[in-house]
């Protein structure tokens, strides 16, 4: 297992530089000039070409990512064009707030998603596995940016049950204990949204998979040594149905990270999301560049943990 986490470690460090420069090269390729909102309008165009010029903005593409990857190595992203700030700096605001967001829509949609999965499979073609089977294509097929308004429309607007947008009231002055009450009260409509869809997928692949299983002999050699129902389910045929479930998991988390980026929109979420689409609308390429290395560097931490879980579940994966 050391060797393979090593390895997979090292596998992670080329694929990295080479999503760096497709990003890289992507972003700068576009047209136009991102530096303009920047510049004195009063600058003649001679001055604003030697300021460029000073910058590097007119130097090679290959010269601009080496210089770019000299600082980036060095924990230096750039400075923000919009935020007038170190890039890095933006970052860190934003994405602690998206970690709390993700990862709280995450183990609410596993802790009820797996369960119900698992019953769904166990008393298939029943009621409540027709009720959860059209919950499911609903949440699958149901894009989120819909859903968030319509929890908005109805959570918010008609019920008054939460606040719309943001993750503190503006101007209530709260602080100890009653500011976190309204942290949490803003949070749970985004949280609600993302777990739903969540939801959703995890049930359908918990569900098949455990039909999957419980067909196998094994399950019905267990079964006719007398093990009781309970037994034979959630200790030998779960633990093998949720080696595909991790898989959706752990690709969920990497999706999370990267800030859904449309629910985190639509409920003005300050969260990596946001930050994306805004630095987008402003052109601001540090901003975009660093963004995009960063969700790609937790889709591929999240499948190097799925590997590393694989191993936990089913003992008969063995990595040489």
């Amino acid at each position: 297992m050391r060797k393979y986490l090593i390895r997979r470690i090292l596998i992670i460090i080329p694929v990295l530089f080479g999503v760096s420069i497709v990003i890289f090269a992507l972003i700068h390729l576009a047209p136009g000039d991102p530096y303009s909102s920047m510049i004195d309008p009063n600058f003649t165009a001679e001055d604003r070409r030697n300021l460029l010029e000073a910058i590097g903005y007119y130097d090679p593409l290959p010269v601009k990512y080496v210089k770019w990857l000299g600082r980036a190595i060095q924990g230096d992203l750039g400075y923000s064009i919009t935020y007038k700030e170190p890039v890095l700096s933006v970052i860190l605001r934003n994405f602690k707030n998206t970690v709390v967001l993700s990862l709280t829509a995450l183990a609410l949609s596993v802790l009820m998603a797996v369960p119900i999965g698992v019953i769904s499979a166990t008393r298939k073609n029943t009621i409540f596995d027709y009720v959860v089977t059209v919950f499911s294509f609903i949440g699958i097929s149901v894009p989120i940016f819909f859903l968030a308004m319509l929890l908005i429309k109805f959570l918010s607007f008609d019920l008054g049950l939460f606040p719309i947008s943001g993750m503190q009231t503006i101007g209530s002055g709260y602080s100890g204990f009653m500011k976190f009450l309204d942290f949490v009260h803003h949070l749970m409509l985004p949280v609600i949204a993302l777990a739903l869809v969540q939801m959703a997928q995890l049930m359908r692949y918990t569900r098949s998979s455990m039909l999957e299983v419980i067909m196998q002999d094994y399950i019905r050699t267990a079964r006719a040594k007398g093990l009781k129902e309970r037994l034979v389910i959630y200790k030998h045929a779960l633990r093998n149905a949720l080696i595909p479930v991790v898989t959706v998991i752990c690709i969920s988390i990497g999706y999370l990270m990267s800030g859904a980026v449309l629910t985190e929109t639509v409920f003005v979420w300050p969260g990596m999301g946001t930050l994306v689409y805004q630095s987008i609308l402003n052109r601001d390429y540090p901003v975009v560049v660093s963004c995009a290395l960063v969700m790609a560097f937790f889709i591929l931490i999240a499948n190097l943990i799925a590997d590393i879980l694989y191993a936990f579940i089913d003992p008969r994966i063995k990595y040489e």
